[in-house]
């Protein structure tokens, strides 16, 4: 009986065996197919960007407003105290303290070099962290001339390298920092320049690594520069672009700005499943950038007693906006701020709206934005529009309207917990708050909720108070709930 067994057990194990090994050689087949088919479709890629090629025209859009900002605005010279009737009729804001949260610092990750045959290192700094990274030589390729032909060799080239062991590491440093696609795209064009040390490669390498991640993303060229097009979610001011079924591909630059270029020669059709849009969006995530905090002290006045804030922010998180294309305004608005941020600011503000209601606390918070800091248009203080993030409007010493209207939403959702819109001019732009009463001074109607005017530009200007020029003007809403 036992003789029995054990000769069962023996061929139960040999049967076992068997299977794994079938298993194992079906295993192999199929990753040998998928190689196979992956390379198919790289030489069919590498086939086509030989032949089709169409030029078309680029376009700019310079600015979201359609004249230009005023340079001087009207201030209130003597502020005038909102009535204590008023004040009695709204409602008073409930509040809970805000705890300081412990900013997470990015763990480094620990890349042994390696000296394997065939791969090579490179280290480099990414706004102040140091970035290791390890790749196939094979990337290397020559670029004698900017044709087509060439373009299509490149690809063939970067198609047989070891480029998912690149695309994991980039992978590791994009969730170590919390990096956004356009934090993505500055860190893959890097390796790009510390690899080749030539923009025109950097961006076959940078559009080659895109792709293979499946972003929708072309390449183009014009006399003697290559460019890198991406399917962009969100709409960009002075960067140039061109539509193609319906798609729109801006250009992308390390600065952030590619204004007007002309006409450039790229491909129609896409890389097989290569649908990706790149998105500027930072509504879930703030980049995690925050090795090296910067002070400074601000002051404004509210009725008749001086406040004194000390505001921190991140000069790495500054330095990376500076690269930020101007976009949309609703991802300043509906972005993930810095653990910083709220630390020094909510957490000072908090205190002054206590036991105060909507009215006065909006009202205080007005004042805040209103005075701490020295207005000044984006024309005069960098030649360009530039749209800030509310740790931008604590690090430059001026800002102008929108800057001002960002942060003070930033505040009042965040101290208050009431509903904010954006109000967009032709030339300017404000705010304005739902509140739980009806409050006295320029209101609308908007999502069957009552906003009233709160502009944080008009200098010792209170809750409902317009701007004289703007008084009868035609305005459009910015919807910070929605994105």
């Amino acid at each position: 009986m036992i003789k029995k067994l054990s000769y069962l057990a023996f061929i139960c194990s040999l049967s076992t065996n068997v299977f794994a090994s079938e298993y194992s050689d079906w295993l192999a087949s199929q990753n040998q197919s998928f190689t196979m088919y992956k390379k198919s479709l790289d030489d069919e890629f590498s086939d086509m960007l030989k032949k089709q090629w169409t030029e078309y025209k680029t376009f700019n859009t310079p600015s979201a407003y359609k004249s230009k900002k005023p340079k001087v605005l009207p201030i209130i010279k003597k502020t005038i105290d909102i009535p204590l009737k008023e004040l009695k009729k709204s409602v008073k804001i409930k509040i809970k303290p805000i705890k300081k949260t412990k900013a997470i610092i990015p763990k480094r990750i620990i890349q042994k070099p390696i000296y394997k045959y065939g791969y090579s290192n490179i280290e480099f700094d990414f706004f102040n962290q140091n970035i290791k990274i390890q790749y196939d030589d094979k990337v290397k390729f020559d670029l004698f001339d900017i044709n087509q032909n060439n373009i299509s060799k490149s690809w063939k080239i970067l198609s047989q390298t070891d480029y998912k062991k690149l695309i994991k590491q980039i992978d590791n440093y994009s969730n170590l920092y919390k990096l956004n696609d356009w934090a993505r795209y500055l860190l893959i064009h890097k390796i790009a320049m510390n690899i080749y040390d030539n923009k025109n490669k950097a961006n076959i390498f940078t559009w080659f690594i895109f792709t293979k991640m499946k972003y929708d993303m072309k390449i183009a060229y014009s006399n003697e520069n290559i460019y890198l097009l991406a399917n962009v979610k969100e709409k960009l001011y002075q960067v140039s672009f061109f539509t193609l079924e319906n798609k729109r591909y801006s250009i992308l630059n390390p600065n952030g700005k590619a204004k007007s270029i002309g006409s450039i020669y790229t491909y129609p059709t896409s890389y097989p499943n290569a649908n990706k849009k790149l998105t500027f969006d930072m509504q879930n995530h703030a980049i995690n950038l925050s090795t090296n905090i910067k002070q400074r002290e601000l002051e404004f006045k509210y009725k008749d007693t001086m406040y004194k804030i000390s505001a921190k922010f991140s000069s790495d998180l500054i330095d990376f906006y500076k690269t930020f294309p101007q976009s949309q305004y609703n991802l300043y608005y509906n972005s993930k701020k810095s653990t910083i941020l709220k630390n020094s600011l909510l957490v000072q503000l908090k205190p002054l709206i206590k036991n105060k209601t909507e009215l006065e606390a909006v009202n205080l918070i007005l004042r805040f934005v209103q005075n701490a800091f020295l207005y000044k248009t984006d024309q005069e203080q960098f030649s360009y529009e530039k749209v800030f993030f509310p740790e931008e409007t604590l690090f430059y010493k001026y800002s102008d309207c929108e800057d001002r209207s960002i942060l003070f939403s930033y505040l009042v959702k965040n101290l208050t917990k009431l509903d904010v819109v954006g109000v967009k001019y032709k030339d300017h732009l404000s705010a304005a708050v739902n509140f739980s009463t009806n409050i006295k001074g320029d209101k609308f109607s908007f999502n069957n909720k009552i906003f009233t005017i709160t502009d944080p530009t008009y200098i010792n200007a209170n809750v409902g108070k317009t701007m004289p020029q703007y008084k009868n003007s035609r305005f459009t809403i910015i919807n910070q709930s929605l994105f």
